[in-house]
């Protein structure tokens, strides 16, 4: 137990059929805890039992709603709890809990509300197809939130009490990481990484890699559309627009030097034309009325 003096720390872990690993990740992570609580989002294995045996408070989804949804009601336990400092954590031992103090002290020392844990120096020891996906994904999420942040899909993460207090999430799957990142930054809390290490098992993750990546990463492109309208409506305007024009040009180029006219090229041409400037209105519109809401 803490301190009196120590911080009130609460660690918190979504768990889908854990079982191997749930008990492990416990112990280590009671530590520096106050208290370990255990989502478990509707697991068909003894995820729950052993939690419970190795000293978590488990809550328990009675079906498996997701990732995101898990996220949200460790959220609202948090909130109902009131811990110093919430860390959120991985049940599949990908991450040491051994590194909970490398996450902690951003927040006690120098203010941050949201510290995330950053595999970018352990890129190596992560598996091809994962980086790549990893790298994809943040990209996207900088543009989504404006943060430059290098590791926005990590799920090992440290909250304040601001942060827990004022995060409003609504995606129900692993997009909420970066949705996370988004909402920080659009609330103006102080968002920072640390470095961690990482480990990756061979019966880890059940999911699909290539299929997961682009489920995220549309429903990124989804949250940009939603927050950011002028720049995702605008960009895909533009770039319309230039086809519609580029192919335009060369329509009245063949038409006055040849006396062709390619129907191909002209209908083309409107069509991008079209799509292009009414994407552009769509922007701007979309952005005047989500700027009045603010």
């Amino acid at each position: 137990m803490a301190k009196p003096s120590q911080p009130k720390i609460l660690v918190a872990t979504p768990a889908y059929n854990e079982e191997r690993y749930i008990g492990s990740v416990i112990l280590k992570a009671r530590q520096y805890a106050d208290e370990v609580v255990v989502l478990d989002d509707g697991s068909t294995d003894d995820t729950s039992e052993i939690a419970r045996l190795a000293g978590a408070t488990v809550i328990r989804h009675e079906e498996n709603k997701g990732y995101g949804a898990a996220i949200q009601s460790l959220l609202a336990e948090a909130k109902k709890r009131n811990p110093d400092i919430l860390i959120l954590l991985d049940a599949d031992s990908q991450h040491n809990p051994d590194e909970i103090p490398s996450l902690i002290k951003p927040i006690i020392s120098e203010g941050f509300d949201l510290v995330i844990g950053s595999r970018q120096h352990q890129r190596l020891n992560i598996p091809l197809y994962r980086r790549v996906g990893q790298k994809a994904l943040s990209y996207f999420s900088r543009f989504l939130s404006g943060e430059k942040v290098f590791d926005s899909e990590s799920g090992f993460r440290a909250f304040s009490p601001k942060a827990v207090a004022e995060l409003k999430l609504k995606q129900c799957g692993f997009a909420i990481q970066a949705e996370m990142i988004a909402d920080a930054a659009e609330k103006g809390l102080k968002i920072t990484e640390v470095p961690i290490s990482v480990i990756y098992t061979k019966d880890g993750s059940t999911l699909n890699p290539i299929r997961h990546g682009l489920g995220v990463l549309a429903r990124i492109l989804v949250m940009i559309s939603e927050r950011r309208p002028l720049f995702f409506f605008g960009l895909g305007g533009s770039i319309l627009v230039a086809f519609g024009l580029i192919a335009g040009v060369r329509t009245l180029y063949l038409f006055s030097n040849q006396g062709l006219l390619p129907p191909g090229n002209a209908l083309l041409s409107v069509l991008f034309l079209t799509v292009g400037i009414f994407s552009i209105f769509t922007g701007i519109i979309l952005h005047t009325l989500a700027s009045r809401k603010r």
